[in-house]
Parts: C-alpha cells; structure tokens; sequence
C-alpha cells in the first residue's frame, strides 16, 4: 500500500451544481459525470455536497413513501415527477469553504494517508479537495481512495 501518495494523484475534478437543481437534474448529472459526489453551489460560494447516499435518501423517503407497510407496484410509483419537485438544497449535506459550518476538506499536497484519517476523523465519506488558490479543485470519496491503492 502506498499511503504517501499525493491526493492530487487519484482526486476526482469536481462536478459543481446550482443550488436550487431538482434531484432529477442531479441524478442525471451524476449518471452522466459518473460520479458519487456533487458540489453544491449558489451563485459560485460553495453551500454543500449531494452524495449518492442524499440521492437513494431521497428516493426511500420521499420517493417511495406509499411503499412503507404495503406492497403495492413499483412500476406505478412516479418518480420522475417527484424527482422534479425536490431539490438540491433539501438533501445536500450543508457546508462551507470558509465560516462556521466548513466542509471536510483536504489539500492537493496530502497524502492519501491524511485523506483518510480526515474521513474516519469527520466520519464523512467525501472530502473537498482544495487547490493552491484556495479554490475546490476536486474531490475524494472512498471509492477514490480504493482506486489509489490500484495505481
């Protein structure tokens, strides 16, 4: 295992989305981009990460909420429609670059060792990768990290 290696090495370029997106947008970007992770943005200051996980939240909680305790068919349930109706912003784990509520962040310069420590510290599945500008130049999830071990 190579744990000194540069997050820089194996980060992903971030996907940034707009605020107030629907979760159907941001599920077809995900899909698109093939990515777990979404930076949330409104009006270029970073507001927070949508993960994979706030998507299927979405879709047990909000989605599919006539399933619970009685089987009905699946393929009746509209979910595109309720997709459009929820947004970004009502799933998103909220977070900032600079303020009082700051995002898991690591630099381009860490190693993947530091990266992890991070994530099991915060207990957070996906770090901001921020550059020598200050500015989020990409981000880490744990599926990145296993792909770190692989190069």
């Amino acid at each position: 295992m190579e744990l000194t290696k540069k997050v820089v090495e194996f980060m992903k370029k971030p996907v940034f989305v707009e605020l107030g997106t629907d979760m159907k947008k941001v599920a077809d970007l995900m899909a698109k981009e093939k990515t777990d992770v979404l930076v949330v943005r409104d009006k270029g200051k970073v507001e927070g990460v949508v993960t994979e996980m706030d998507l299927f939240y979405m879709f047990k909680n909000y989605a599919f909420p006539e399933l619970k305790g009685q089987p009905k068919d699946i393929k009746d349930i509209k979910l595109e429609k309720t997709m459009m109706k929820t947004i970004s912003k009502d799933f998103m784990s909220a977070c900032q670059l600079y303020g009082p509520h700051p995002c898991l962040m690591v630099g381009e310069e860490d190693t993947l060792e530091n990266a992890i420590r991070i994530m099991v510290a915060g207990g957070e599945h996906h770090l901001l990768v921020i550059g020598k500008k200050g500015e989020v130049s990409g981000t880490v999830s744990p599926m990145d990290v296993i792909g770190a071990f692989l190069k």
